[in-house]
């Protein structure tokens, strides 16, 4: 994408618009924005990018985008490519105190698993949640720095959000160990759950790659297959963000083989759920899929 001019002081896109005196900040993905609205709350003004269902590997970057992020006090992004065709304009130096913050940075290098197929990080990282929690502390390191005035009011809503998150990590980990051991494979559109299966002990298959630009191969759709058999495996999942065609096809295919397999529910991978939905924040995207696959893969998720 050409984005002419983007190094430009020019004061008529430069410029911040105002939002009553309040920092803004543009983020990229509903979980990066979600992690910012909870320790920012009514002092930060967030601007969110991608929106429920929309896949972040093919999203492509607008005028509007270019924009808020030329117009934004902070952006903070996933990082590790996750953004792809948004990564080169994020990659751009920012002007004067703007500055353009990866959650990545704040996990450990050796924590990061590998992305075979791009020689990069995978960017999946908030499907760990211990992961997520640590990256919490750049957004709330760069708020206060921000605004001083605030830094306790930041440090208690970070304190407290981690908290929930330990506990919803805790929980994870008890509704999955229900699970019959046999039974702990996770089979999903494309393969976003590798942080999720060595966190949380599942075997985790992807039909497409860790990007959704890849293309599920029929060698791969074979190998499933015969996963399915072979292992009797109770479900496969879709995801909100990645059309299901591929996990149909697995369906098909254990079919012909006297297999049968049913869909074990709608997971957010790479997008959390539309308003109102029980997924609509970070919390309640994990505590879905953990529902979801904990009950479809034969375990109980009871509270």
């Amino acid at each position: 994408m050409a984005l002419p001019g983007c190094d430009s002081t020019d004061s008529s896109t430069a410029k911040a618009p105002s939002h009553s005196g309040k920092l803004v900040v543009v983020a990229t993905t509903g979980m990066v924005a979600d992690m910012v609205r909870q320790i920012g709350g009514e002092q930060v003004h967030v601007e969110q990018l991608m929106r429920d269902g929309v896949d972040p590997h093919l999203y492509r970057p607008n005028t509007d985008d270019v924009k808020a992020i030329r117009a934004a006090d902070v952006v903070f992004y996933n990082g590790f490519k996750l953004e792809g065709r948004m990564s080169d304009l994020l990659s751009l130096k920012p002007i004067g105190k703007k500055k353009h913050i990866a959650l990545a940075d704040a996990i450990p290098k050796e924590s990061a698993l590998g992305d075979p197929e791009h020689e990069t990080a995978d960017p999946h990282i908030w499907m760990d949640v211990t992961l997520w929690s640590a990256a919490t502390q750049l957004i709330e390191r760069e708020l206060k720095e921000r605004i001083p005035s605030q830094s306790e009011v930041f440090t208690e809503r970070a304190s407290q959000l981690r908290d929930r998150l330990g506990k919803l990590d805790a929980l994870g980990k008890r509704w999955i160990e229900t699970i019959p051991t046999h039974q702990r494979i996770l089979i999903t559109s494309h393969d976003a759950f590798r942080y999720f299966g060595r966190r949380y002990g599942l075997q985790v298959e992807g039909i497409q790659g860790v990007s959704t630009s890849s293309e599920a191969g029929l060698r791969r759709i074979r190998e499933l297959v015969d996963m399915l058999v072979e292992k009797k495996i109770p479900s496969v999942f879709v995801e909100s963000s990645v059309p299901p065609k591929s996990v149909h096809s697995i369906m098909e295919g254990a079919a012909e083989k006297k297999t049968t397999v049913s869909i074990g529910g709608e997971l957010y991978s790479d997008a959390m759920g539309p308003i109102g939905s029980d997924a609509e924040t970070y919390e309640g995207m994990m505590k879905h899929n953990f529902r979801i696959i904990t009950k479809a893969l034969g375990g109980e998720p009871t509270e």
